[in-house]
């Protein structure tokens, strides 16, 4: 795909035009590369369960558990803050818990670049998908928002893509990462490369913090561990609520209220 081929301003007929260009994508890219296709397509779940079967055996099933748990957190709530509520452990200490900043550092990373690698090469599968399908379209929407803000990002795609995988809000992870770099025109693998990038300096950045604010809070303090959760959350809430606002005004200038968005994309 290249950068111009979304060109509908419409959401209704945008996610048509979406489905279609990467079915047909799909059937082409399947038909002439089938080794890369299913490898890219079963990847992501054949690997996280060798790991979680590997990490099960050598570190037990309780710390297996404990990642799968922090994947689910990362996914659906914190995203990347999730990094700042880890916790080290001293001497033979075994936290029961937490992950460390560095165990979550590598969770996190792990999975922007899984998420990554699923969605460049069979992002129309997404599409399809009822419910889930308009949701990810939204997601366009984000990327053409930017796009009409900075007409130079062009100019420095890739860079661009980082620096877009960096931001940390829920839009801006490696789906909309792997949106935003179809539609700056790179080629997947280099969409991949780009969300890994962004990821590993987005990540590193809360690692940073979290290796800081460990320095100045107690693990054994239950209560400061619950305050820090709600704020990350409300950090969240906080950069999701301003980007709302911004891509609120940006869709005002296209005509297209909120509300109408989301109902043309059901």
């Amino acid at each position: 795909m290249n950068p111009q081929v979304l060109s509908s301003t419409n959401p209704d007929q945008l996610l048509k035009e979406l489905v279609g260009s990467f079915t047909k994508f799909e059937r082409s890219f399947r038909k002439r590369f089938p080794v890369i296709w299913l490898a890219t397509l079963l990847a992501p779940v054949v690997l996280s369960a060798a790991l979680l079967l590997f990490f099960g055996l050598s570190s037990g099933w309780g710390y297996a558990g404990r990642l799968v748990s922090h994947a689910v957190l990362t996914f659906f709530v914190f995203g990347r803050f999730i990094i700042l509520s880890g916790a080290e452990a001293t001497g033979d200490e075994v936290y029961k818990i937490l992950l460390s900043p560095l165990e979550l550092f590598g969770l996190v990373t792990y999975m922007d670049f899984m998420t990554a690698l699923f969605v460049a090469f069979h992002m129309g599968i997404l599409f399809r998908i009822p419910k889930i399908g308009p949701k990810i379209a939204m997601l366009v929407w984000d990327a053409k928002f930017l796009m009409e803000s900075y007409p130079s990002i062009r100019k420095y795609a890739f860079l661009g893509l980082v620096a877009f995988v960096m931001f940390p809000t829920s839009t801006t992870g490696s789906i909309g990462g792997s949106i935003f770099g179809r539609m700056l025109g790179l080629s997947r693998f280099a969409t991949v490369g780009g969300v890994l990038l962004g990821s590993i300096f987005g990540n590193g950045l809360m690692y940073l913090l979290s290796k800081q604010l460990n320095n100045y809070i107690s693990k054994d303090d239950i209560w400061l561990k619950v305050v820090g959760a709600l704020l990350i959350v409300a950090l969240c809430v906080a950069f999701e609520w301003r980007y709302r606002q911004v891509k609120k005004k940006f869709l005002a200038k296209e005509g297209i209220e909120v509300d109408d968005q989301e109902e043309a994309l059901e």
